[in-house]
């Protein structure tokens, strides 16, 4: 075997698609409740998407030597739609979150600050910002990190000297914990007195939670936003969004990316963009305002819209509902995470929590 054994994979090899479901080699259907961790936000085989696809041999790359008109469509509606000013595309999230560090680095302060139970990628420089990963042997960045207990507003607020505060509005990873008002609150202050926010929306963002960036549930401004996941429709693609402040300081030549804003995953970002800008984000707000009302007393949620936390007092609660058709995420062991498809509907959540209902019965 030649792929590297780094990944606990699911005993499923996908053969296709088509809305809210996979298939594999044998024609056993799953419902895909992870959007493919986050990306096929419009579920699979979207003919718009297609159709996009079948005419992209064109024009397969257009280098940065070159404008190109998709990307400041792309960026300047990236930019209405999170309150941002200017935009820097990259293929992934964590490399969104490596750019942002650099970016917001013109300051003459010099701690990074992070909430514990952060996740924010695995290169070096995001691997060192997340603190669910730091038990890893693996050398850290030369910057002085803080990482601030999830629940404890008060002592970033005593942080305010830092230069980058950087966090997940709803930590993905460490167990789809939202964070709280008095967070969001402390999150302002330290903000007013000079410190650069910077959300990481790549899995809260794209409409996720109801809004385009779920730090507009908490009236939050960052100072930069980063995107990924769906935004590139199926293909790699992730974005730094900015404010004029933070783009007024950096230079022709302090950073860069040949593939990043790659013209197909452009051509597909327009069609998530047209789908989110049409009425989907209202159809996020309803669904999950459904699974919260519907099944808040039976079991324990967090979250908001369909990015969704089911606490459960079992293990391996993946591959017990695999066995029942349904594809899940399991975080903090024992936390079942949901990031389902946008398109999915009343019915399939409904038997999804049915059948969630009687694994935990059964396993007691």
């Amino acid at each position: 075997m030649s792929l590297l054994d780094i990944y606990r994979n699911l005993p499923v090899e996908v053969a296709g698609g088509e809305g809210c479901k996979i298939f594999d080699f044998d024609g056993k259907e799953y419902i895909d409740l992870t959007s493919g961790l986050g990306v096929n936000i419009l579920g699979y085989n979207v003919p718009e998407i297609n159709q996009v696809l079948s005419r992209a041999h064109t024009v397969l790359h257009i280098s940065n030597l070159f404008l190109d008109r998709l990307k400041e469509e792309i960026a300047s509606r990236l930019e209405r739609l999170t309150g941002m000013d200017y935009t820097f595309f990259t293929n992934s999230g964590t490399e969104a979150v490596e750019a942002s560090i650099k970016f917001a680095w013109k300051t003459k302060r010099g701690k990074v600050l992070a909430l514990e139970g952060s996740f924010h990628g695995r290169t070096l420089g995001s691997w060192s910002l997340s603190h669910i990963l730091r038990t890893q042997p693996f050398p850290e960045i030369g910057v002085e990190i803080e990482f601030i207990p999830f629940d404890r507003p008060e002592i970033l607020e005593k942080n305010s000297d830092a230069a980058i505060f950087i966090f997940e509005p709803i930590q993905g990873s460490g167990g789809v914990r939202p964070i709280s008002i008095e967070m969001a609150e402390a999150i302002k202050s330290i903000q007013r007195r000079g410190v650069i926010v910077i959300a990481d929306e790549v899995q809260s963002g794209m409409g996720r939670t109801g809004e385009f960036i779920c730090s507009h549930h908490y009236g939050i401004k960052p100072d930069i936003v980063l995107l990924g996941k769906g935004l590139g429709g199926g293909l790699p693609l992730g974005a730094v969004l900015m404010s004029k402040s933070i783009a007024e300081n950096i230079k022709r030549g302090e950073h860069g990316s040949t593939m990043g804003g790659n013209h197909i995953a452009l051509m597909l970002s327009r069609v998530v963009l047209d789908r989110i800008e049409n009425g989907l984000m209202d159809r996020v707000r309803e669904l999950g305002r459904y699974v919260f009302e519907q099944y808040r007393e039976g079991f324990d949620l967090r979250g908001k819209g369909l990015f969704i936390g089911i606490e459960t007092n079992q293990e391996h609660m993946d591959l017990k509902l695999l066995e029942r058709g349904f594809i899940v995420s399991v975080v903090r062991g024992k936390i079942v995470r949901l990031l389902p498809p946008y398109i999915i509907d009343i019915e399939t959540i409904d038997k999804f929590f049915k059948e969630l209902q009687e694994v935990c019965l059964e396993s007691g």
